[in-house]
């Protein structure tokens, strides 16, 4: 109960917060404003230029800034920096601003082909009231029924508020401020498919809801981004969705490990695995539980580690030997969207010494053919032993680097040619120690992108 209230108040207050806040804002009545949100699935990060200057950007399930400009007719385009560091355009649009309202240019579908949207929002609402419209963007095929409950939040009491079809301007509804519960169903269906948190709406303000695929743990599984004044969204996540983890034993000192997963007197075990193997999924709820691995018997070589795993998370439980305090584990989250233009790279430093030197942090430089690491943006620098960081690659074949620098001097602990960011979704990089290589060292590239369509 206490987990399930505080998530809650944290959407609760993060919904009002980013209704109440504007980036770029005027009182100005004889001015609006322009906005991009970001529902292509496989977009890299997409620039909002408006008459030639460039304002700002979104990354997928993200709105740019929303800037304010005085009423009239403006050029707009949106454009993506290649590898090569050249800007792309893919889209033009002209758009006319009107007096006190938002034009939300909506990106979605295969970045290859997107389709752009122009919703004129309203930027604000009446005292005591606030609007709220619904935009699907999934597919052609769905139809949603969105149902909008009060007082106890149950669907048997929820009211249908509008039904979104694909790409089809919603009419906004007025309501009075308030908390709400949002459920949805197919159109015409009482089977409920998301149910959001229990929210405050504030007056005054304008929420329009993204209905886009989740590409994450459920099939067929749906998200809302709630888009507000803000230059940010707040992502809801269906209340009933699962999460899945999996695991890795990266210590070489046990060949054959499963894991277990507890909470409280109900375990669950996973196959038995190779070290750098990584287990099959486990669909779980929602919670926090207790982690041991054992060998190949069943025997425990080390348990109660916590483990923390959320609505329509995917976690990786790594497994490592700390020199100081023996196996220690490490939470990675998965990042699932089918990402194709450019990558998002998890890389995990478990180098700890060289030459009987003790490490304290790594840089690895990502290469393209002719470039030097003096040359590259794509850099993690100071990844510290034991820890993670991210680095956003685009879609090519990189020769990657490993650098310690010791007083001054630069000393490759490991390289590795063609290794390949071209597949759809992200990836997880772990850099480790292994006695049976030249270098001493080894990388392991592993791709994580959801199963669903």
């Amino acid at each position: 109960m206490k987990s399930t209230l505080l998530k809650t108040i944290v959407a609760t207050s993060l919904l009002s917060l980013l209704a109440a806040c504007s980036s770029d804002d005027s009182s100005n009545s004889n001015s609006g404003y322009v906005q991009l949100y970001n529902g292509s699935y496989n977009s890299p990060y997409t620039r909002l230029f408006v008459d030639d200057t460039e304002r700002s950007g979104a990354d997928f399930g993200d709105v740019s800034t929303r800037h304010n400009y005085s009423s009239g007719e403006y050029e707009l385009s949106f454009q993506y920096v290649d590898v090569n560091d050249s800007y792309i355009t893919i889209d033009e649009e002209t758009i006319k601003i009107k007096d006190d309202q938002t034009q939300l240019l909506v990106m979605n579908g295969d970045f290859a082909e997107p389709t752009f949207t122009e919703l004129s929002v309203p930027s604000s609402s009446d005292e005591d009231e606030f609007n709220v419209g619904f935009f699907n963007i999934v597919g052609e095929d769905n139809i949603y029924d969105v149902y909008i409950a009060t007082d106890d939040g149950l669907f048997d009491t929820a009211e249908l508020l509008m039904t979104s079809q694909y790409l089809v301007e919603p009419e906004l509804s007025t309501l009075e401020e308030g908390y709400y519960t949002i459920y949805v169903t197919a159109s015409g269906s009482t089977d409920v498919i998301f149910e959001s948190p229990k929210l405050y709406f504030n007056d005054e303000a304008t929420y329009m809801a993204m209905i886009r695929p989740s590409y994450a743990t459920e099939e067929d599984g749906i998200t809302l981004d709630v888009v507000t004044a803000s230059s940010s969204v707040t992502q809801l996540n269906h209340q009933d969705a699962q999460g899945q983890l999996r695991f890795i034993n990266t210590i070489d000192d046990y060949t054959q490990t499963q894991f277990k997963v507890t909470r409280g007197t109900t375990s669950t075990n996973t196959e038995v695995v190779s070290n750098d193997s990584y287990s099959e999924y486990m669909s779980m709820s929602p919670n926090s539980y207790s982690v041991a691995m054992l060998d190949e018997a069943g025997d425990k070589i080390v348990d109660n580690f916590l483990m923390t795993l959320e609505r329509e998370q995917s976690a990786v439980g790594l497994f490592y030997n700390d020199k100081d305090y023996g196996p220690r584990m490490m939470t990675i989250e998965e990042n699932l969207t089918p990402s194709s233009y450019s990558h998002t790279v998890t890389v995990v430093n478990l180098i700890d010494n060289y030459a009987g030197q003790q490490i304290d942090e790594v840089d690895v430089y990502f290469t393209l053919n002719g470039e030097t690491v003096d040359d590259t943006s794509n850099v993690v620098e100071g990844l510290d032993q034991y820890d993670q960081k991210e680095q956003v690659v685009d879609n090519e074949v990189y020769t990657t680097y490993v650098v310690f620098e010791d007083n001054g001097q630069q000393i490759v602990l490991l390289q590795q040619s063609d290794m390949d960011f071209t597949e759809e979704g992200n990836y997880i990089l772990v850099i480790e120690h292994d006695e049976t290589t030249d270098s001493g060292y080894k990388m392991t590239l592993e791709r994580t992108v959801t199963e669903q369509s």
